[in-house]
């Protein structure tokens, strides 16, 4: 049995989960699902240990995997987690690792990025920003 209990998690300003209860019981599945930014990837990353919680409680099997200072680290957990971010380059910016490779001309290069940008439904704006300051799903697309 895996228990969520009030989770709640911010990033700066940014309020990604909102006391969030969740109960998975053994040998079932459960799907995820929501809109790009609605927290998905964030939640699985608390579940697996690469992120923490803000406030709640995490118990697996009956073991608490965080709460009242309690936290098991990712490579006690048993659990897998395959990243999707890890097909970017962190030291690019969003419009730059889509123009990776590209042989083109600066221009050119800026036309097709946003060209494809348009064409996977990401917001021009997201451009200069870094892999790890947009979603789990935005990062997906601009992969």
């Amino acid at each position: 049995m895996l228990e969520l209990s009030s989770i709640s998690k911010s990033f700066a300003d940014a309020l990604v989960l909102d006391n969030l209860n969740l109960t998975v019981a053994p040998g079932s599945r459960t799907a995820i699902v929501g809109p790009s930014g609605s927290g998905k990837t964030t939640l699985l990353r608390i579940l697996a240990g690469f992120e923490t919680p803000d406030r709640g409680r995490i118990v697996m099997h009956g073991k608490s995997l965080f709460a009242d200072g309690v936290f098991v680290p990712a490579h006690q957990r048993r659990i897998g987690y395959v990243p999707q971010e890890g097909a970017l380059f962190p030291h690019l910016n969003v419009a730059d690792n889509i123009a990776w490779g590209l042989d083109a001309s600066r221009e050119e290069k800026r036309r097709r990025v946003g060209a494809l940008m348009e064409m996977v439904a990401l917001d021009p704006g997201l451009a200069s920003h870094w892999p790890h300051e947009i979603s789990g799903g935005q990062q997906q697309r601009v992969a």
